[in-house]
């Protein structure tokens, strides 16, 4: 609860003219008390045993869970593994979302406006096996921040991109599956965080909106025939919300989608229009402030079989690297995987990833791609931390098992002791089976290759 900044009145008048006073007197006394804490799982990488004591389902999605009280996340080492992410219950939706869709094929998929990960990851959860999502991030540090977390949750067909939106839509057509969870006035947020209130202005709302469909034109053209598009906010106004989704069907000519969901566990339906939407709210739904409406292009059909891959290096792609340094990688990876070369460093990549990324325009910085597998230093070839966290990971390299102590210090990037039985070399550090990154053995000591921006800075 944010006790210092009082609700705006102007918001509060304007709550209860457009969503009505039936609405208005259960949202915004609930937008003053405590948020609830949730997570969800990563179902490709599920946990043995339950995280924490006392776990409640969330009713629309089970692969996500209310805790009873906020533990300190960051010190349990499988929020590092990737083994579950902490997620908005309301957010958990995209998941069901998805798959409720009814994909089959694998698909290719875009989070256009993706930091930090919690959707996208719950899409992740959703895809058909074989399936290819572009995440998007405009802002630098936030896209940071989105690779980091998609590195940790090890889904081996995901790139990663920083770029206006703008620049993607010469994607023409490519994409089965488009999210846009839209930049907002954050009306949702109020419960958690003070600069919503602070920051709230009807002139907000309007910079909002028009920015908004500057992005729905451009995810429209990305869009191919029979494809989804989802279309969220984390505010509550009409504007946004319910009058964007309206643009969505009348201007853009996409059919809205029936969710099925509105009128269960709390989730209210449209305030305004006929276009069939969700809004999870404060005092209705156990989670913070969500609008989500799903929309079809024309018919065609959705999803597309990938081009068989090979464990290969693409000619002129991979320069630098000498046969064994490439044979060896081969052998780090599962499945049938391209090697190519990016920077200095070296990329698996499915078919269907090598593809995507070669439609990439030239002007999009790419942050990541496939399973980085390695770094090229000089004659040495070092495994990458992306390959120890990858589900595609082959795992070929000997294994330690750390105790709770030892990878708190590990992921603080701190010396940590091997047995003396453990092999000269690269290592996997484990907590749980998990693994949490790379170390070199020595012998007489380790390196510690954990990343130095993602280590725990504060474990008092």
């Amino acid at each position: 609860m944010i006790e210092d900044k009082i609700l705006p009145e102007a918001f509060k008048a304007r709550i209860a003219d457009t969503l009505g006073k039936e609405i208005a007197d259960v949202l915004l006394p609930a937008l003053d008390t405590e948020p609830d804490t949730s997570i969800r799982i990563n179902i490709n990488k599920p946990p043995h045993s339950p995280l924490y004591k006392d776990m409640t389902e969330v009713a629309w999605c089970g692969s996500a869970f209310y805790l009873e009280e906020r533990p300190r996340f960051t010190m349990n080492p499988l929020l590092h593994a990737g083994a579950f992410y902490v997620q908005d219950a309301s957010s958990t939706v995209y998941e069901t979302l998805v798959h409720n869709l009814g994909l089959e094929s694998p698909v290719r998929a875009a989070d256009l406006c993706a930091a930090p990960g919690g959707k996208t990851t719950a899409v992740l959860n959703a895809l058909p096996e074989g399936s290819v999502m572009l995440a998007n991030e405009y802002v630098g540090t936030r896209a940071n921040i989105l690779r980091e977390n998609l590195c940790k949750y090890g889904y081996p067909d995901v790139i990663v991109t920083n770029a206006d939106v703008s620049r993607l839509k010469k994607m023409k057509g490519m994409f089965d599956l488009i999210c846009v969870d839209a930049p907002c006035s954050g009306e949702g947020m109020m419960r958690k965080e003070a600069a919503a209130r602070t920051q709230w202005s009807e002139g907000l709302i309007k910079q909002c909106a028009a920015l908004q469909r500057e992005i729905i034109d451009d995810a429209v053209e990305m869009l191919a025939p029979g494809g989804y598009l989802i279309y969220s906010t984390c505010t509550f106004n009409t504007e946004e919300d319910e009058d964007n989704a309206a643009y969505i069907a009348d201007t853009c000519g996409l059919t809205p989608v029936q969710t099925g969901l509105a009128g269960h566990f709390g989730i209210q339906p449209e305030v305004k229009g006929t276009i069939p939407c969700l809004r999870f709210m404060p005092g209705f739904t156990r989670g913070e402030g969500l609008f989500v409406s799903v929309f079809r292009k024309e018919e065609g059909p959705v999803g597309s079989e990938p081009k068989k891959g090979k464990k290969s290096v693409k000619k002129g792609k991979a320069g630098g690297a000498d046969a064994k340094m490439l044979a060896d990688v081969g052998k780090w990876v599962t499945g049938e995987r391209e090697i190519r070369r990016h920077g200095d460093s070296l990329l698996a990549l499915s078919a269907a990833t090598a593809e995507m990324l070669d439609r990439i325009p030239k002007d999009v910085r790419i942050m990541a791609a496939g399973v980085e597998v390695g770094e090229i230093k000089g004659k040495d070839l070092i495994p990458s931390h992306a390959l120890a966290m990858s589900t595609a990971s082959a795992r070929t390299f000997a294994e330690v098992e750390l105790t709770e102590e030892e990878a708190l210090r590990y992921l603080s990037r701190e010396a940590i002791t091997l047995p003396p039985d453990t092999p000269k070399g690269y290592i996997t550090v484990t907590f749980d089976g998990f693994p949490l990154g790379m170390v070199k053995n020595l012998g007489n000591r380790c390196n510690n290759l954990y990343p130095q921006e993602y280590r725990i800075r504060n474990k008092a």
